[in-house]
C-alpha cells in the first residue's frame, strides 16, 4: 500500500467525521458561538478546511491558497465536499518519495517538514478543531453525534 493510500485512510478517518459535523449546522447557526471569545461556527468550519487544504499544497510545492471566497454563498456542506475532494487529489499526487521532501514552514512553524510531518500536522490541527466542532452542534442541540472517528473495516 502507498503511502498516499495510507495518509487517505488516515485523513478520512477524520475528515468524515468533521463533514458529518459539519453537516449538521444549518445555516441559521452559521454566526453561532458558544462564548463571545469563540470563533463563528461557519468561520471554524472553514478554517478547518482551508488549513488542510492549504498544508496539502504546500505539500506539493505549491503556495497556499482558498478555493471560496468570504462572499462566496456556497453552503458549509458544499465547500467541506470541495475542499475534501480536492485536498484528496491533491494527497494522491504525492508520490512514496514525496512524503521525505522537506518543506519550508518556517514562518508558521519556526522550521522546515517533511511532507509527511506537514499533513500529519494538518490532521493534528483537524482533530482539535473537530473538538471544538462537537461542542458547536451539541450546544445547536444535536445529541444523535457521530463517534470522533470512522475506523475502516
Amino acid at each position: 500500500m502507498s503511502k498516499s493510500t495510507r495518509f487517505t485512510d488516515y485523513f478520512l478517518s477524520h475528515r468524515e467525521v468533521t463533514n458529518e459535523l459539519t453537516a449538521k449546522i444549518d445555516k441559521d447557526y452559521y454566526n453561532y458561538k458558544p462564548t463571545p471569545s469563540s470563533m463563528e461556527a461557519q468561520k471554524l468550519v472553514i478554517h478547518i478546511y482551508e488549513t488542510a487544504y492549504m498544508f496539502a499544497r504546500m505539500a506539493n510545492g505549491q503556495e497556499p491558497n482558498k478555493l471560496f471566497t468570504a462572499e462566496d454563498t456556497s453552503s458549509l456542506t458544499e465547500q467541506a465536499e470541495t475542499y475534501t475532494e480536492q485536498t484528496l487529489q491533491l494527497i494522491h499526487a504525492l508520490s512514496d518519495d514525496d512524503f521525505n521532501n522537506k518543506v519550508d514552514v518556517s514562518k508558521i512553524f519556526g522550521r522546515e517538514l517533511t511532507v509527511s510531518e506537514l499533513l500529519h500536522t494538518a490532521v493534528d490541527h483537524e482533530i482539535h478543531h473537530k473538538g471544538n466542532l462537537f461542542v458547536y452542534v451539541r450546544e445547536m442541540g444535536h445529541t444523535d453525534l457521530p463517534i470522533y472517528v470512522k475506523l475502516s473495516k
